[in-house]
């Protein structure tokens, strides 16, 4: 597993402009362009709410240089989401889609104490102790897959980018 400081989040141009306006990834409606990019099976994607999708995933040790989501690209420290959902957390697994030699693991973080209708269709994981992604306690890293797993955390919150770092990727 490599050790990551940062969740970050891949989108368009037209997207950025509004993150920037808004100071913050506001939740979307999850209607994915493939079907490999959903968070749950088709006979539950009518529970999921709107949310905001984040990767933590190196390549190489550094930020991948691609994504498929958009060519602006925002950097969060993990602290700082962590801070903004309270503190307390709990951690969910999705579906899992294989694409190519790639294994996109979906999982969605959400308050303590909150609750989502999906989380009925999802797996409890501990947020310390899995296979994907792993919260330190002091909150400042997490333990992350290595590719060819890809971890993309889903969030049903408003997240500000005020201490996030913009930069661009391949699209």
């Amino acid at each position: 597993m490599d050790k990551v400081f940062q969740f970050y989040h891949a989108t368009p141009a037209n997207i950025k402009s509004l993150i920037l306006q808004s100071g913050a990834l506001v939740p979307q409606n999850h209607n994915p362009k493939e079907d490999w990019m959903w968070l749950l099976p088709p006979m539950y994607q009518a529970t999921i709410p709107k949310g905001i999708w984040f990767c933590c995933t190196l390549f190489n040790g550094g930020l991948p240089t691609i994504s498929p989501y958009g060519k602006h690209r925002v950097s969060l420290p993990i602290e700082n989401v962590l801070q903004q959902l309270g503190g307390s957390i709990k951690l969910y697994h999705g579906k899992d889609s294989i694409v190519q030699q790639n294994k996109y693991v979906r999982l969605m973080l959400v308050k303590e104490g909150d609750n989502f209708e999906c989380l009925k269709h999802m797996d409890q994981v501990n947020p310390f102790d899995n296979e994907w992604l792993q919260f330190n306690p002091n909150g400042q890293e997490c333990l992350a897959a290595k590719r060819p797993m890809w971890v993309e955390i889903f969030c049903p919150y408003a997240i500000s980018t005020k201490f996030g770092k913009w930069d661009e990727v391949a699209n």
